[in-house]
Parts: structure tokens; sequence; C-alpha cells
């Protein structure tokens, strides 16, 4: 790649000013001197229309294939295939790694897909109705059929010998090996192999204590167990320990970076298809709903603030610090739901740390809730010089904060026991609960207050 094109956005500009100019022997120059994985990022940074123009420019097919596999967006993939003639769509997708072409596949619209099927040959069609029967969130719908294995009863002579036959077609990471009926037995090095007598058998070489997952797994747990163990690949066997398949660390890579994309879609309270959606509609139908749990949630804030109309009326100075009550506990049930959600999804803790981790958020619930009333403290007796009132600021800040720290971090871990997505425990639902929350405590405070003690 030249260093002249080694900015991604400077390069989108260049090419969308050549699409304008329908200049496609330019956009062919500029493509023809970038890697595939940047002529992706491009592709990912154009409008629809744009993406499809610049797509058409590639006329060299092994370079189509390379561009639509490095492709973060499945859906993004499957759309640009649709377009081509469906004898050049199945030719892109087998020079595809088999595992990202299913994927691909997957995505592609169901009448489209049936007539891909009718353009290819016996074999590439087998292997990818094997493996789009697995759900595509698991290891199964992951892992790629292109492995490497050798039998246990042949000797280190014959091994060696077909490590080499195999190297020109297949990645070798890992030596597998199994038995006459394909079960997994273990794995043996390469170092072994080299150095061991050629007349020896690898059943006497073999290591048996290598790690698996079976083709049910979730991807998430498939990714944990990559990263903990730091693995380059992990093999994947079906419920009776036959080998069918290898993950290996790039597509653990994607899992991880797809999860978490997720993740903070969720928090957010939206979904990652809306950076593809042109339809209005259709992202309103994404936003919708936690906004409609917004909605719900304020219109009871507006409920107990008439509940408390008295009080209000009474001492007009509390309304000056219902923002602050609000604002500062739903940011901290903001934080304490963020911090535990990540956790639980990168598996910092499991069901047996929740306690640890439920005590740490305690102890920061209590520690900033002290702090921050007597900020409250202080600043609501020098501006409104009354000693009852900052009593109540103080006091409602503690109480508010202390809570929403703790509905924060408590809320996602109820959501895993129950086996929903912690995620889902978005924003907008932590965020309108603590508002009702924070004002129920502050104007219950003030009411007591001043019906015991005297006016604020």
């Amino acid at each position: 790649m030249l260093d002249k094109y080694d900015d991604t956005q400077i390069l989108v500009k260049t090419v969308r000013k050549f699409i304008r100019k329908e200049a496609i022997p330019n956009i062919q120059h500029i493509f023809e001197k970038l890697h595939p994985a940047d002529i992706s990022k491009i592709l990912q940074n154009l409008t629809p229309e744009e993406r499809i123009f610049a797509f058409d420019a590639i006329q060299n097919e092994d370079l189509k294939a390379s561009s639509i596999e490095n492709l973060d967006d499945y859906t993004m993939a499957a759309s640009l295939l649709e377009r081509m003639p469906p004898e050049e769509s199945v030719k892109v997708l087998k020079k595809i790694s088999i595992d990202k072409a299913v994927d691909i596949f997957d995505e592609i619209d169901e009448e489209k897909a049936d007539e891909l099927q009718h353009y290819m040959d016996d074999d590439f069609r087998d292997r990818i109705n094997a493996l789009l029967k697995y759900p595509e969130d698991s290891a199964g719908g992951i892992m790629s059929p292109d492995f490497f294995s050798i039998n246990e009863n042949l000797t280190v002579e014959e091994a060696i010998a077909e490590i080499r036959k195999a190297s020109k077609s297949k990645k070798i990471i890992y030596v597998y090996v199994v038995d006459d009926y394909n079960h997994l037995i273990g794995v043996v090095s390469l170092r072994s192999l080299i150095t061991s007598d050629p007349s020896a058998k690898i059943e006497n070489l073999v290591n048996s204590n290598v790690l698996s997952v079976r083709t049910n797994l979730d991807q998430e747990e498939v990714a944990k167990i990559v990263e903990k163990y730091d693995l380059l690949s992990i093999p994947v066997t079906d419920s009776k320990n036959r080998l069918v398949g290898v993950i290996n660390v790039d597509d653990i890579v994607d899992v991880i970076r797809k999860e978490t994309t997720e993740d903070i879609y969720k928090l957010a309270g939206t979904s990652e298809d809306e950076m593809e959606e042109t339809k209005i509609f259709n992202i309103i139908k994404y936003r919708a709903p936690w906004l409609i749990i917004s909605l719900i949630g304020e219109s009871i804030s507006g409920g107990v603030l008439k509940y408390f109309d008295g009080t209000l009326k009474t001492a007009i100075s509390l309304s000056f610090f219902m923002p602050l009550i609000m604002a500062l506990g739903g940011n901290t049930g903001q934080q304490s739901q963020t911090i535990v959600v990540r956790g639980l999804a990168v598996g910092k803790f499991d069901e047996s740390g929740v306690r640890t981790v439920l005590m740490r958020q305690l102890n920061t619930a209590l520690s900033i809730g002290f702090l921050f009333a007597f900020f409250g403290f202080i600043m609501a007796f020098v501006f409104q010089h009354s000693l009852n009132l900052a009593l109540v600021v103080g006091i409602s800040l503690f109480l508010s904060m202390f809570l929403s720290t703790i509905i924060g971090a408590l809320l996602p871990v109820g959501l895993k026991k129950i086996n929903i997505d912690p995620a889902v425990a978005a924003s907008p639902f932590i965020s309108a609960m603590n508002d009702v929350v924070g004002l129920l405590i502050y104007l219950t405070i003030a009411t007591i207050t001043i019906k015991y003690i005297g006016a604020l």
C-alpha cells in the first residue's frame, strides 16, 4: 500500500470525487494499490449507492472476494453479492473462507439464496449447508471446516509427509490427532515431530490435554476460552467428540468486536442495524421502544411532582436542586451499570464473583454518595442560606446516588441470572428509573422536613 493512501478519510473523499465524475479507471487505479482490508474500510464509509458503484468498479474476482471477506458487516457484504449475476456471486463466494462465506450467505435474501444454490457445485453446496445448520452465534456457526488432522496410527515420517502435502492448501497452526472414527485424541507439536524418530508412532507423542469446544457453545464463551488460554486456534467437536472444525484467532477477534459493538448499541437503546438503515421509519423502530420507556418514566416523574405540588408551593427553592438530584443519580447509575455489564461480557467475573463485585459497588456507592452529599450541602447552603434546605439536598443526594449505583449494579446481574442479555438494561431505562427514585427521595425528605422541623 502506498503511503499517500494511508488515511481512510482522504481515500473516501477521493473515491467519492471519482464516483461523482463516474471515473471508473481512477477508482480501479486506487484499489489496485490498496490492501483488500483498506478497500473494505472505504466501502464501509460510502453510502449504499456509492458503495455499489465503487464495488462494481473492481474487475478482479479475487480482489472482489477479499474486499467482501474483510467487511465487518455481513449484511452489507450480502447486499453487494445480491446485485451480481448469480454465477458471479457463487464464484466470489467460493474464493472466500468457507466460514465467512456461510455467514454472508446466511444474510442473503431467501429467494436469491435459493437461486445461488442452483449455481453451486455439489461439494460447495454441501459444505455451505453443513455449516448453516448451526446457530450463527455458536461455535459451529463461526468454525471453519478447513482444518488439518492426522491419524494416531501414522508414523512421524508419514505425518510429516501429510503436513507437507496439506500445507499447500491449508493454514496449519496446530496438528490435531484423531482416531479411526475421527474422534479428537489430542494435539502434537511440530517440534515433537521434527525431533522424534521417523518410525515412532504418533499415538506415543500426542498430548491428550487439549482444549476443545462443542458446536453448540455460545461464541462469547468460545472467545473467553481463547482469550484466557492465549490460543491461536481451538478445535470444535460434535456431541460424540468427533472433530468437525476449528476456530482461529482472527474469527475470535471478529466475535469480540461484534459482541462489544452490539453491547454498546444496546446500552444506548438502539441497534447496530441503524448505521446502514436509510428509511426513517425503520430507524424510529430501533429507537422508539427505549424512548417509550423514557417517556413513561418521565411521565411518572411528572406524577411525582404533581403529588408533591403542595411541598413545592411551600418551598419554591426546592425546584432549584431537582435537576442536580436527577442528573447525579442518573449518571452514577449508568456508570455502575456500564462497569457491571462490561465485566459480565468479558468474563471478568462469573456468578461466583458477583458478591465481590456487588460489595465493591456498595463501597463505591457509600463513598461517592457521602462525597457529593457534602458538595450538595455546601452548594445549597451557600446559594440559599438555609440549613434545613442544605440538609435536605445533602441527604437526598446521598440516598439518590447510593440507590442509583446499587440499581445500576443489581439490574444487569439480575438479568444475567434469568438468562437475559445484561446489556438490555439500557441507559434510557436506568436513567428514567433513577429520575423517579431521585425525585421521590428528594421531595419525600423535603415534605417530612417541612412538616416536623419547619420551613426550608
